[in-house]
């Protein structure tokens, strides 16, 4: 049975067929890797407490029963991979990736098993991130809440959307509408974004605090934020307003939950049930005016004014800023 290095599959052109159960798979996997389980979350859990409590020998028995009967769906599931090069993980390149491994290559599958697994995987990332060379410069937009950073990120293909990566705005209400990443998917996603970038000019990024929600970005990263071309995008008040009404307005009960948060900075009860009062009345614009002026902006005001920005431009002069980037 062939086996592969992390380094030498993450340099290939392989699918990566993730054998672990459906709540591994979601918490972290390779990306753009395929779940196919061999245990559903339950059985994973009957199979590991047989293991704990008769022994390997038992777990392996059940394990196998549970395979057997859903053989067939797994490889129905693997079947349209039939002429991709393949490479079978599981959590520590054990007995799941290796039975696997075994029977697609006995099917005639252009497989690999990966050595070591996925903690292989999660280990060498944070090995290459300890020294990460990262050659791009970095053009860095700072901004106040809903000044339209992000809308500027996507305007070009070489930029590096840390938040997009995190599934968090990086605020107090930045995991409203939003499905949240743990740290291991935000490295990896975090690692194949640099690795794609690596041969660009430059690289446009939105400023960040160290920790984005509950996911902390690499030192290196956060070092090279604070040396980059620091941008300071500005525009109206009136469209700051309008940008967090487009961006929150379908989320009512998790806005309620957040505005409930935000009572010990705020440290004014009567202001947290006004702006409770709105949301239920629907009145978004005046609650987004409202939380921008008495809670966003005195809270972050500090920090940006603090910065020393070799340019500061309208948020509406796209152009201008794309000529500016191209000039840096």
């Amino acid at each position: 049975m062939k086996t592969i290095s992390v380094e030498e599959a993450l340099s290939g052109d392989y699918v990566f067929i993730d054998v672990r159960t459906p709540k591994e798979f979601e918490e972290s996997t390779i990306p753009g890797a395929v779940n196919v389980p061999l245990f559903s979350n339950e059985e994973r859990a009957v199979v590991g407490t047989l293991y704990a409590q008769k022994g390997q020998d038992e777990a392996f028995k059940k394990g196998l029963d549970f395979v057997s009967k859903s053989l067939p769906n797994l490889l129905e599931a693997v079947s349209k991979y039939k002429k991709d090069k393949l490479i079978v993980f599981c959590w520590r390149g054990g007995m799941r990736s290796k039975s696997l491994t075994g029977l697609l290559e006995g099917l005639g599958y252009d497989v690999r098993q990966l050595e070591g697994g996925h903690k292989a995987y999660r280990n060498y990332i944070l090995e290459r991130f300890k020294d990460y060379k990262l050659k791009p410069k970095l053009i860095v937009l700072n901004g106040l809440t809903g000044a339209g950073k992000t809308e500027i990120l996507k305007q070009f293909s070489n930029s590096l959307d840390l938040e997009g990566l995190a599934q968090h705005r990086s605020s107090i209400l930045g995991s409203v509408g939003l499905n949240p990443v743990s740290q291991k998917m935000f490295d990896a996603l975090l690692f194949k974004r640099l690795e794609e970038l690596k041969d660009e000019s430059y690289i446009i990024v939105e400023y960040e605090s160290k920790k984005i929600g509950h996911v902390q970005m690499p030192a290196f990263l956060y070092k090279a934020l604070k040396e980059g071309v620091q941008v300071k995008i500005v525009c109206s008040f009136d469209d700051r307003v309008k940008r967090l009404v487009e961006e929150y307005s379908a989320y009512k009960e998790e806005l309620a939950e957040k505005i409930m948060l935000m009572r010990k900075s705020v440290g004014n009860d009567k202001k947290i049930n006004e702006w409770l009062k709105m949301l239920k009345e629907d009145e978004f614009e005046e609650l987004a005016a409202r939380i921008l002026k008495e809670y966003y902006d005195p809270l972050y005001s500090h920090t940006v004014d603090a910065v020393k920005y070799d340019y500061v431009i309208e948020k509406s002069y796209i152009e201008k800023i794309k000529n500016l980037i191209l000039s840096c």
